[in-house]
């Protein structure tokens, strides 16, 4: 059964990048941000209303859902939907494969466990690390080779940054959501995305005009709704259980098979094919996937 989650999970994040892209073709990047988000909340506004379950937040709690919001939603979405403009799907998909690694680290400082550090985790990374550069070794020369690509470069700093935002948020989420019965993770889920939704919208209104409803096609609004149903509310809610099941480590490394769905729905809706470094890089992604997945023997 979790391996059945942790697939349906990398096929609910292997798809946020193209549904990201056909956001911010159409409408500028905070706001594709903001209707991501809201599309999720609309989501668990549903989902536990049928549900019926206790969304109560005393105030001096708030601090949990603000601190989850900021790293698993609001930054990093906000990051990707700008970042995106000056990439690719399966270049935005190989960045997100680089979560583990910043779990890794993250995990190693503040868990205990099965997360704690072991050369051949370590070694696992840095192989992961390693396929990620080859990945992206093409796309760095072009950014670098053409004037225009250093918007490129900034963009996978942008990508580079969710990342981390991720796999920090991945830690955190075990430490003060999953592990902490103060606040039910129903209640936690809600407010996140309230309180991102709220900044998002600040942000937007402050930063960007207002799209126009005409904007507003089909594709778009398929789109919308994979990224913030799909990809991001779905996929919250299975993350959660294989933290509890995995731990969050071993959870974040379910992201290595982000870069290849990303590739694949390149394939599939916008006709690029992968190049060979591409296949190459993949092969020692699974490498460390096996490495940093394999149990530690006490």
């Amino acid at each position: 059964m979790s391996y059945f989650l942790a697939f349906c999970l990398a096929m609910c994040w292997g798809t946020a990048f193209l549904a990201s892209k056909n956001i911010v073709d159409v409408l500028p990047p905070y706001w594709g941000a903001f209707s991501r988000v809201l599309a999720g909340l609309l989501f668990f506004a549903v989902f536990f209303s049928i549900k019926r379950a206790n969304i109560k937040c005393p105030v001096r709690e708030l601090w949990r859902p603000a601190v989850i919001s900021f790293l698993l939603i609001l930054f990093p979405f906000a990051a990707l939907s700008w970042g995106i403009q000056y990439t690719v799907p399966t270049v935005a998909g190989i960045f997100n494969g680089t979560v583990p690694i910043w779990s890794f680290i993250a995990g190693a400082i503040l868990l205990k466990g099965v997360d704690r550090f072991t050369w051949r985790r370590a070694a696992g990374v840095l192989i992961g690390l390693v396929g990620l550069l080859v990945i992206m070794r093409p796309q760095w020369q072009t950014a670098l080779q053409v004037p225009a690509g250093k918007m490129a470069l900034y963009g996978y700093g942008a990508l580079l940054a969710m990342a981390g935002s991720y796999g920090v948020g991945n830690v955190l989420t075990k430490k003060i959501m999953v592990d902490n019965h103060s606040l039910s993770w129903q209640a936690n889920t809600f407010f996140q995305y309230v309180i991102a939704a709220v900044a998002l919208l600040l942000i937007s209104l402050c930063s960007e005009p207002i799209p126009a409803l005409s904007v507003f096609n089909t594709k778009l609004i398929v789109s919308i709704l994979c990224a913030g149903v799909f990809s991001s509310a779905v996929a919250f809610l299975l993350m959660v259980a294989l933290i509890r099941r995995w731990g969050a480590t071993r959870m974040a490394s379910v992201t290595y098979f982000s870069p290849i769905i990303a590739m694949g729905t390149d394939v599939l809706f916008r006709g690029r094919v992968p190049q060979g470094v591409e296949l190459i890089g993949m092969g020692l992604i699974f490498i460390s996937l096996w490495l940093i997945q394999k149990k530690i023997s006490d």
